[in-house]
Parts: structure tokens; sequence; C-alpha cells
């Protein structure tokens, strides 16, 4: 778990991964530093659409049905592993939620 290893009064690790954790100020996490700039690049596949119509089951009395699948947020690839990458900066948001769906239209 990376939040263990973290820098704390307790534990006063200079090389710890994480420094100070707070929500609040703390004067030591204040100083510029780069240690919170990653490579942000990534690539996303938000939405996804895709259906299959079947037209011939007129002799089941069907005049159309169309199998379809949805999905949103449906991947990301991205080297950073903490959170989303399109999320803000401290990471303390909601990740962004996966949605599929699966779903037949009939038309009789």
């Amino acid at each position: 778990m990376v939040a263990r290893d973290y820098w704390s009064e307790t534990n006063p690790n200079v090389h710890a991964f994480w420094p100070r954790l707070s929500v609040t100020d703390v004067s030591n996490n204040t100083q510029q530093s780069s240690w919170w700039l990653r490579n942000n690049s990534f690539l996303r596949l938000k939405t996804v659409e895709m259906g299959y119509n079947i037209s011939s089951l007129k002799k089941m009395g069907i005049e159309n049905m169309r199998l379809y699948f949805t999905g949103e947020n449906f991947f990301v690839l991205s080297q950073f592993k903490l959170w989303d990458p399109e999320q803000g900066s401290n990471g303390l948001g909601y990740p962004l939620t996966r949605k599929f769906n699966l779903g037949i239209q009939v038309s009789f």
C-alpha cells in the first residue's frame, strides 16, 4: 500500500515516498519543489458504442431488432498510476466511474 510510506513524526524518513500529508498547510510542505511534477501523458477511450441491426426476423413477427453495447470511461493508458490523470493535482477527489450497458431494442 502506497500510503504506508509517508513522512510523519513517528516515521521521520526523509526518503519516504510521500512528504508529510495533510489537508491543511504544513510549513515544511510549502517549499518549492519538483517532487509533484509527473509525466501526465495519457490516452483515454471515453465513450464507445457498438450496435448490430437484425432485420431478417419478420417470420417471427419482429420488424427490427438492435443489439447494442455502450461504455463510458472504457480505459486509460497512462504511466501515472496514483490517480486518474484528469483529476485535480491533489488526488483527493473520487475517480471517474465506468459504465457499461448491454441492450436489445425490438420493434414489432
